[in-house]
């Protein structure tokens, strides 16, 4: 799309490996034109009015910040067991794709710092087969009653009762529903799926001046939910999908809701309002290659992590992922 002169809005992640990050941004150099990643997050109404809050510096200087993301069992299930996330080798494993999103608002926050250090740690614990029910088949279909009553992965359960995740699928119906759990990957036992993505992972990162942030993806949690947790000098911020609720140590605290309209906490019409109004101003080849840039920063802290996650040492945070 670059080579042949079209502004490109590119889903997430950018690419599988930071070589071919690398390979999406001399593209873009050479062609001029806009890259614009699906961060869906830093246009919602919620993270917007959060980053003014920080801007005007309410709680002193930052020296912590904690990010917990809470994948919920059902979803990291359907997505990193059963889905088209499972294996980390046909993808980027389960931070990359789930949690750039939250490296990519880190990096919105800290703009102006530098990460000096990052280390992480994560493992697949539930889901692999030495810890399939005794007594449990390969589907659920053909799974006996008492098995399946105990298993909250069941996909009857996850499908066919609850309908929260029928959304991602075609024929979302009951009977639609039925023969997917028969017939398709999704009724597979999460213990039998060959999977090998992390169901938990921490990182730890250090910034300049001795700040820290920590972001932790947990996959066994009841919710689906986002929680930031800003600590500074002077107070605390607090933030969940909803609200925004700001603690000075002088002073009362007070509960920010911004409206939020539509898909992604109403990000997902922001961002394509964003991208229709920068293709009509026409930005500068070097204004495209910095948004392009700020967007990759997010992904070279994410490879870092995982670098980290896989040979057990501490990144140097300034330097390209191998």
């Amino acid at each position: 799309a670059l080579q042949a002169g079209y502004h490109v809005l590119l889903e997430k992640p950018i690419g599988c490996n930071w070589k071919e990050c690398q390979e999406i941004r001399a593209a873009q150099v050479a062609s001029g034109k806009l890259v614009l990643t699906g961060y869906v997050l830093r246009y919602t109404p919620l993270f917007k009015r959060l980053h003014k809050v920080l801007e005007a510096g309410v709680i002193g200087k930052l020296t912590s910040v904690h990010v917990l993301v809470e994948v919920s069992y059902g979803k990291s299930a359907h997505a990193y067991c059963r889905g088209n996330w499972s294996v980390e080798e046909n993808g980027t494993g389960m931070l990359v794709n789930k949690c750039t999103h939250d490296f990519d608002l880190i990096v919105w926050w800290m703009r102006g710092r530098v990460c000096e250090k990052v280390s992480s740690f994560g493992a697949l614990i539930e889901c692999r087969p030495e810890n399939k029910p005794e007594g449990a088949a390969d589907r659920c279909k053909d799974c006996p009653p008492h098995v399946r009553r105990k298993c909250p992965f069941d996909a009857y359960k996850l499908y066919y009762e609850h309908t929260d995740l029928r959304y991602h699928f075609a024929d979302p119906s009951d009977a639609g529903i039925l023969k997917m759990i028969e017939t398709s990957p999704y009724g597979r036992c999460v213990y039998a799926c060959g999977n090998d993505s992390v169901d938990h992972q921490t990182v730890l990162m250090l910034y300049d001046g001795g700040l820290t942030v920590t972001l932790e993806m947990e996959s066994f949690s009841q919710r689906r939910a986002r929680t930031v947790h800003f600590y500074g000098t002077r107070g605390e911020i607090v933030v969940d999908d909803e609200k925004i609720v700001v603690i000075p140590f002088l002073g009362d605290a007070r509960r920010i809701e911004p409206e939020q309209h539509g898909h992604h906490g109403g990000g997902d019409r922001e961002i394509m309002t964003s991208f229709v109004e920068l293709v009509r101003e026409n930005p500068s080849p070097e204004r495209c290659t910095a948004i392009l840039d700020e967007a990759l920063e997010s992904h070279r802290l994410a490879f870092l992590a995982e670098e980290s996650r896989y040979t057990g040492r501490t990144m140097d945070g300034r330097s390209d992922p191998d």
